[in-house]
């Protein structure tokens, strides 16, 4: 499912893959804050207290603070599938969400712990016996595995052919959802030769994502946490610079193991897909919650484009695919009309022709965000889209006219 002033205190340090086993509370009120202090006793200081619910569990969960477990007081939320959406936004998928509120109807236990994917719900009022019964157990380290719901969000970036601009839109997507402190993101570069998102980012990779690939077996989360190239707070880089003999078909086992703990550590995995889709990635297909395509104004760029829909459509069943019409204004390329005639429709997102400096950031080993500040406008509707963020409420006339 589920900037700091200069005398705030330091941010807390970019958690790795594992995190440490504390658990922090939000309790509203007196009696359930008694009640929890009581029955979780056992766990000494790994437990924390705070006063707040909601809204405060979001804000500390954006600080990046390392957790295992959080409990939150839900009481009186309006409409708590919206709510917990923003909470599942900044919650990592390995972190454990116990629910605390009044409502006792079983349709709102199914709903956020089936539907939103929380760990439990517990109803009010909160006794010491209840506590020991239903939360000390999962608490101290006899929880089950997490329901699948609350893996992360898999989205899978796919140029129409090469040269579209397909990583550049990953990298700069990630960078983009990381920046606005939504969770943690992973950028997983798949093309493990001749790829290029590490070059974007002015990062060096190993050969740890092609092992991991090739031999599924060796591979677990702590191996990952090695391999994973930390870019900002809230994003990490996975992948690979290979040269030498082709490497052949890897296992889908592979890349599907990858896939899997990747998902278990992050709210959201960008997936640079390699053009042509080589068969074992048709899992990431399968997986991805948002299929983005990319592609040029021109026919080949179209004709591809509508393969790579339909293979989408066949891997997933339903139709999850974002059209990303890049270098829109592109001189000499079809026009828009021509462009959604094709297609059968308009492309859900179009990024205009932004000039030289998307190139130089290339060469520059820096992020195209930090050289084409207009990028960052052009991706945000792309971004509000695979993260599940609301559109910004338009300004007031008054308040335009103050930030001339």
């Amino acid at each position: 499912m589920l900037a700091r002033s200069n005398n705030a205190e330091a941010p807390a340090p970019p958690p790795g893959l594992e995190t440490e086993r504390r658990i922090v509370a939000f309790i509203d009120d007196e009696a359930s804050t008694a009640a929890l202090r009581a029955g979780l006793a056992g766990l000494g200081d790994l437990m924390e207290v705070k006063r707040g619910g909601l809204r405060q569990a979001v804000r500390f969960l954006r600080t990046l603070a390392p957790v295992s477990a959080a409990i939150i007081d839900i009481s009186g939320l309006a409409d708590p599938r919206t709510d917990l959406d923003e909470l599942a936004r900044v919650c990592p998928p390995d972190v454990g969400v116990f629910l605390i509120g009044e409502n006792t109807d079983i349709g709102f236990y199914r709903l956020v712990v089936h539907d939103l994917g929380a760990t439990d719900y517990v109803p009010k009022p909160l006794t010491r016996d209840l506590v020991q019964r239903l939360l000390l157990p999962r608490l101290s380290g006899a929880a089950p595995d997490l329901p699948d719901a609350r893996a992360g969000h898999v989205i899978a970036v796919c140029g129409a052919r090469g040269g579209v601009g397909a990583t550049t839109i990953a990298v700069n997507a990630a960078l983009r959802l990381a920046g606005l402190g939504q969770g943690q993101s992973a950028l997983l570069d798949l093309n493990l030769r001749n790829g290029t998102a590490a070059m974007m980012l002015g990062a060096k990779p190993g050969p740890g994502l092609r092992i991991a690939l090739q031999e599924p077996a060796r591979i677990d989360a702590l191996f990952l946490e090695r391999v994973a190239i930390s870019v900002q707070p809230r994003l990490r880089l996975i992948a690979g610079e290979e040269s030498g003999e082709p490497l052949g078909v890897l296992p889908p086992e592979g890349v599907e193991h990858v896939l899997d703990l990747l998902r278990s550590k992050f709210n959201f995995i960008f997936v640079d897909l390699p053009v042509p889709l080589r068969p074992e990635m048709k899992r990431v297909l399968a997986v991805a919650r948002n299929v983005v395509v990319v592609f040029h104004p021109d026919l080949p760029s179209l004709r591809d484009a509508q393969t790579i829909r339909q293979a989408a459509l066949v891997a997933t069943g339903s139709d999850r695919v974002l059209t990303v019409l890049n270098r829109a204004t592109l001189r000499g390329g079809l026009n828009r009309d021509l462009v959604q005639r094709a297609l059968g429709q308009p492309p859900d997102i179009a990024i205009p022709d932004l000039g030289n400096r998307m190139v130089e950031s290339i060469n520059l080993g820096v992020p195209a965000l930090q050289r084409v500040p207009a990028l960052a406008r052009h991706l945000m509707p792309l971004v509000r889209e695979v993260a599940g963020l609301r559109s910004e409420a338009p300004r007031s006339l008054l308040r335009r006219i103050i930030r001339r």
